[in-house]
């Protein structure tokens, strides 16, 4: 096949959602359009050779697609965060961010309808499309790029790390979770404890704790590599339930005993993926108790390596593969089906 692209250039869901897939199918023998200038924005002119192309929520992108799509393009869709649950913008709550989520949820929901796949990582969200009416949805989960592993190269420190990584939405349900109180009664407890956060910015009056502001997809996981229990505390929330559970496996690329919210896309992990799952009141209880415990961070640690060693996207690009596919064949078919009406017109 012969695969076009059209991404959110800079944004760090487009890695999982179009990059590392990219790359995979690449490596599998497809053609992939400008593979090298991946992260530059896409013209029309170089998707009209393709046989697919791939689009990332972009609602300024909706009239190419269906340009694409009349001249007989396969389109496949993409969205991973329920925009019609939100009212975040910026990082911040507000009415501007609820009307513009909901102008954002409205387009990529009649993109869904246009395209001949739609994809999502949330199975909460792809019941919505296929309630809208997309003809085809199918969840593909966020698949991790096998050089992005690094459990075997942890980063040396002192202490025991307590990490989240977290984008700056996350600061809208701190007023609803415990965690902070719980970080600031183990920095108190456990003089050996440090706390790092990248991207939420806490509450934490302590020399113990760093804040880094943001980082790369490439220096994530060096980051990562020297947290030994990352966190993933969520409210119960519509938007939430949406999500995917990549935060998890990139701690555990990193080879980090987690700890997280039983909410939406965590439900169902546990141990066998190298962590615990706690209700927001036994947020100090599990942390205490795997500061305290070498052994039990070293067994989850090597359980969540094991875990992201199964989630590389070189084990699952077959599925991308596949339905990618699928799309084109069925495009295909919508142009025979749209010349024989016109015939009969």
């Amino acid at each position: 096949m012969v695969l076009g692209f059209i991404l959110q250039p800079g944004k760090p869901n487009s890695n999982y959602r179009v990059t590392i897939p990219m790359h995979a199918l690449a490596n599998r023998g497809h053609e992939v359009v400008r593979l090298d200038d991946i992260e530059e924005d896409m013209p029309l002119r170089d998707l009209y050779c393709c046989d697919l192309v791939h689009c990332f929520r972009r609602k300024d992108r909706i009239a190419d697609l269906r340009e694409l799509s009349r001249r007989g393009v396969a389109i496949s869709f993409d969205n991973d965060d329920d925009f019609h649950s939100s009212d975040m913008l910026g990082g911040k709550s507000s009415l501007r961010g609820f009307r513009a989520n909901r102008g954002f949820a409205a387009s990529f929901m009649a993109a869904a309808r246009l395209a001949d796949l739609v994809t999502t990582p949330s199975h909460t969200l792809a019941e919505k499309y296929r309630g809208a009416g997309a003809h085809r949805v199918v969840v593909v989960g966020n698949y991790l790029d096998p050089d992005d592993l690094c459990s075997n190269r942890r980063a040396t420190h002192d202490g025991v790390v307590v990490g989240w990584v977290a984008g700056l939405e996350h600061a809208a349900d701190l007023p609803q979770l415990k965690i902070v109180d719980a970080l600031l009664r183990l920095l108190e407890v456990h003089a050996h404890m440090r706390v790092l956060t990248v991207g939420v910015r806490l509450p934490l009056h302590s020399d113990r704790y760093e804040h880094i502001k943001s980082v790369s997809h490439e220096e994530l996981f060096r980051v990562v590599s020297g947290i030994d229990i990352g966190i993933a505390p969520l409210v119960d929330s519509p938007f939430n339930r949406a999500r995917s559970d990549v935060k998890l496996k990139e701690y555990a690329a990193g080879g980090a005993a987690w700890v997280a919210s039983p909410v939406g896309p965590y439900r169902g992990l546990g141990e066998k993926q190298g962590g615990l799952l706690v209700e927001d009141d036994n947020w100090f209880d599990a942390l205490d108790r795997l500061i305290r415990s070498r052994l039990l961070r070293a067994r989850l640690s090597r359980r969540a390596s094991r875990w992201a060693k199964s989630q590389t996207i070189d084990r699952h690009a077959p599925v991308w593969e596949a339905e990618f596919q699928r799309a084109v064949e069925r495009a295909g078919q919508r142009m025979i089906t749209a010349g024989e009406r016109a015939s009969l017109s």
